[in-house]
């Protein structure tokens, strides 16, 4: 008789582990407890045994998620909690004449966290029963997972007293295909559980707690095995206690509760009071306090610039024991070659200078306020002597300096650059041209004569004549382009980003508009010969509360390009990649496509051919993204290493960094040295190779990040 096989080893994935647990919720269920926050995008949390393990008694990261451009809503773990099943809202646009935003949409989706990849994505039909009387612009939404299957509940308050209308559909755990769906009205008393702080599973699945700690206004609420609502549970605190019936389940409630008031809900639960119920509500408050305290130089970073192409190059301010460094760090890492990233030497006799940058990791300078040096192979050469104090802004042998004037003007006057071919060193002349933003230019020839169209917010378009330095032309709406200033004090309408054509004879730009109107704004195409507009199209949404430069690049040169902002349309509040895709045909409609990350606008790195994009966040970490959204890599520098992970979850570390991992087997964490997790364990990675990865299994058609 053959002995039976040992069961199968647990599957071990790598977890990069973040600073805190954030503004997480939890997520208790019959096996166990687990935090979830948007921390390093999605990161599930677990709290160590206090006996054993590398974490004792401490909260460490069990898995994590590469869902960027989601906005989790509900999540539910299988029973063996190998997989999530995770409801997120996504905000989407209409063209009706204009931009029109719609409510955002719900999608479902289906995880493997040990390999970190979706298995399935669904997208939930619009609730059937909010046409009028709604009080919100956005539904509550809960994830049920029971003995009778997968359902999605979505309830909206009415504005109607006491009514809530709710739509519920089952959704296939294998595949994630549509089922039965039901829409119902509940009016025996209003509820509402937006932001909810924590979902309790029973022992045996049947029905689920939702739970608003915060909120006085709110009581626990019991949804049954199908999303339905059960009834309320007149406490501030209660949860499921083991054991007993699954027919009629115990409940218990903090002793201030009045069993009385709970009459309807005490026919179907049994209801007891015990000190013990508020016992959910203080593992969270303990989670969302904790953070690494033992490593209290890895607070915040600033940063001061990113840039891409042939290397990733940022440069930023950390903070060390509640003191901030002196002067910024620059680090690099190679696009093509295999390696990590690495302190980027200073240049040459600044050591205790403010060193700024500009261009790219392809062509990449330093300045200071007296000397530029150029980026080589070996490192940082002198290149110039630096004539003006300014911002530098480079593009291969042009450059312009922006200098602030002041803040009676509040704007920069501008010199434009220019340097020879293999020579070092710009030549600097002055200009009639302003700007009330960063600027952006491009360069191009007419009737023989060298130009520049330099988009400077308020100031408007402007075309110089690069041999004299003088403006001849200014665009500044809503009259036709002419030669006269732009009136920057009263202005309403702004020229943000330039992308230039391949015949260089129109460049694309951002024309916002009027503020206080929305879907106001609009993506212009410019004839760089005589400033007429070719043709225009609405351009999204864009939360201008904060200054955007709009930057803009191409990824497929006259066909597609990318511009970078806040646009809420990606369901998150960070920067953004729009991508637009110009029609084919005239008087048609281009396609605009959005994926969000977890950083601020400002600043980015570009890869100048369009194959990729790097946002820095937290303390000297980098997330380099695929044109599609995919998250590609995430990288970072420490005092004493540096580390690197792929979204699939293969990692490198070197010194002291490795501990910004964890080995994690079933839902133990090991140190990330562990031997059940040396196959994740890389040399390195070569950046380009993992985009060109992504884009492989992209274009394969399978279903990932």
């Amino acid at each position: 008789m053959t002995p039976p096989s040992p069961p199968a080893a647990p599957p071990a994935s790598v977890v990069f582990q973040p600073w805190r647990v954030g503004a997480g919720r939890l997520l208790a269920l019959p096996e166990r407890n687990v935090f979830w926050s948007e921390e390093n995008h999605l990161t599930f949390f677990e709290k160590a045994p206090s006996g054993e393990g590398v974490d004792r008694g401490r909260f460490v990261a069990v898995a994590s998620l590469p869902a960027n451009s989601l906005n989790p809503r509900s999540i539910v773990l299988t029973s063996k909690g190998a997989d999530a099943f995770v409801l997120s809202s996504v905000a989407a646009t209409a063209w009706e004449g204009q931009l029109v935003r719609l409510p955002s949409v719900r999608v479902v989706e289906r995880w493997n966290l040990a390999t970190r990849t979706r298995l399935w994505s669904r997208t939930l039909p619009a609730m059937p029963n909010l046409k009028e009387g709604a009080s919100s612009a956005e539904n509550d939404d809960l994830l049920t997972l029971s003995p009778r299957g997968l359902f999605a509940t979505r309830c909206m308050r009415m504005l109607a007293p006491s009514l809530t209308n709710c739509h519920v559909v089952a959704l296939d755990e294998r595949t994630g295909a549509l089922g039965a769906a039901e829409a119902w009205s509940f009016k025996d008393f209003p509820f509402s559980w937006w932001n909810h702080d924590a979902q309790e599973v029973s022992p045996g699945r049947r029905y689920t707690l939702v739970h608003r700690y915060r909120s006085r206004e709110e009581v626990p609420l019991v949804f049954d095995d199908v999303g339905r609502i059960v009834g309320r549970v007149r406490a501030t605190c209660a949860r499921f206690a083991q054991g007993g019936s699954e027919e009629m389940p115990t409940i218990l409630v903090d002793e201030q509760s009045n069993l009385d008031e709970n009459a309807d809900i005490s026919r179907r639960f049994r209801l007891i009071k015990d000190t013990s119920a508020c016992q959910l509500a203080k593992h969270l408050v303990e989670a969302r306090q904790y953070q690494r305290t033992d490593d209290r130089e890895r607070l915040t970073s600033q940063f001061n610039w990113a840039g891409g192409g042939r290397r990733i190059v940022w440069s930023s301010l950390t903070q060390r024991f509640l003191t901030w460094d002196k002067l910024p760090k620059a680090y690099s890492m190679d696009v093509d070659r295999l390696g990590l990233p690495a302190p980027l030497p200073a240049p040459p006799g600044v050591a205790d200078k403010q060193v700024d940058f500009a261009g790219s990791g392809s062509d990449l300078y330093a300045y200071t306020n007296e000397k530029l040096f150029h980026l080589e192979e070996t490192g940082f050469v002198f290149d110039a002597p630096k004539t003006s104090v300014g911002v530098l802004l480079s593009r291969g042998n042009e450059a312009l300096l922006a200098t602030y004037a002041g803040l009676d003007d509040s704007k920069y006057v501008l010199s434009l650059g220019k340097r020879k071919p293999g020579q070092p060193g710009f030549t600097w002349q002055k200009t009639s041209a302003a700007s009330t933003f960063r600027p952006d230019f491009v360069s191009f020839e007419n009737a023989g004569r060298p130009q520049m169209l330099i988009a400077g917010g308020k100031a408007g378009l402007q075309w110089i004549d690069t041999r004299t330095g003088q403006v001849f032309l200014r665009s500044c709406p809503p009259g036709a382009p002419s030669t006269s200033p732009c009136n920057t004090r009263n202005a309403k309408d702004e020229y943000r980003g330039l992308v230039v054509s391949s015949a260089r004879q129109t460049a694309f730009t951002v024309h916002l508009k009027d503020p206080s109107i929305r879907y106001n704004h609009s993506i212009e195409e410019i004839e760089l010969s005589t400033g007429n507009v070719r043709r225009s199209f609405p351009a999204p949404d864009w939360d201008l509360t904060s200054p955007l430069d709009l930057s803009m690049g191409w990824l497929e040169k006259d066909r597609r390009f990318w511009i970078v902002g806040h646009d809420f349309r990606a369901g998150r509040a960070g920067a953004s990649i729009t991508i637009v895709t110009l029609p084919a045909t005239d008087g048609a409609e281009p396609q605009y496509a959005s994926f969000a990350t977890q950083s601020q606008p400002y600043p980015f790195g570009a890869d100048p051919e369009g194959r990729f994009f790097a946002f820095p966040r937290e303390v000297d970490t980098i997330d380099v993204f695929a044109p599609s959204g995919s998250l590609v890599l995430t990288l970072g520098v420490r005092a004493d290493g540096s580390f690197a992970q792929a979204g699939d979850g293969r990692f490198a570390c070197t010194g002291k960094t490795c501990d910004e991992f964890r080995c994690v087997v079933g839902n133990v964490a090991r140190v990330a040295t562990d031997p059940a997790c040396a196959a994740l364990r890389v040399e390195g990675f070569a950046i380009a190779e993992e985009v060109a990865r992504a884009q492989r299994v992209r274009e394969a058609g399978k279903v990932s990040p």
